[in-house]
């Protein structure tokens, strides 16, 4: 018996998944790039009408990967949300598991996806923040939250994060994406240090 026009086949979430498993394997690895929807049907070794199956357009198939990339992700934000003894602690804590981050090529490709298409598509902006950038951000709020002498204003917790977490963001793009190894190197550890001693107790005393 032939299927209902628009129904959707009995594995239907195991072939989206695998389908999404290979565009976001094409799409981190090489040049950045906004490849097409051609492109990315022959990354997953598929037809442009079987995408559009699965995801309606190339800004359904590019949501749903920022979504599934935000997915993955969450057990790496996780790892951050414990509280620490004292703000400084915390702050250190914050941008030693930075130091991992930046020297993982896919923690940096993904990041750089997200603001290219997203800069590109303005729903896609919106999910990149939603699933991936406003949730990393948030674990470091909840960790400061609960930590002993952190600000108790939400904003000022808010904005020490985003100090916090936008040079690890461009720290890693200048070195890894714009060929920032080879024109300015940078040594990831002792710049994470310096800046977690100066946020670190920047942050404290404003508390």
């Amino acid at each position: 018996m032939a299927r209902t026009p628009g129904a959707r086949n009995y594995n239907f979430d195991a072939k989206r998944l695998a389908l999404l498993d290979s565009v976001i394997n094409f799409a981190l690895s090489g040049e950045i790039q906004r490849p097409s929807l051609r492109q990315l049907a022959l990354a997953a070794e598929t037809s442009e009408p079987t995408l559009r199956h699965y995801f309606t357009d190339r800004k359904g198939l590019v949501i749903a990967m920022i979504v599934e990339l935000g997915e993955r992700a969450q057990p790496i934000w996780q790892q951050l949300e414990e509280p620490a003894p004292s703000v400084e602690e915390a702050v250190a804590a914050c941008f030693r598991h930075a130091v991992a981050r930046m020297e993982d090529d896919i923690f940096v490709r993904m990041h750089a996806f997200g603001m290219v298409e997203g800069m590109a598509e303005p729903d896609v902006g919106q999910a990149y923040l939603e699933h991936i950038l406003e949730p990393s951000m948030d674990c470091v709020c909840r960790k400061l939250a609960g930590t002993p002498g952190s600000p108790t204003d939400g904003n000022e917790i808010r904005i020490a994060a985003i100090a916090m977490f936008s040079p690890v963001i461009m720290m890693s793009l200048h070195q890894h994406l714009l060929g920032g190894r080879a024109v300015a190197p940078l040594d990831n550890q002792s710049a994470v240090e310096q800046l977690s001693n100066w946020l670190g107790g920047a942050i404290a005393e404003t508390a």
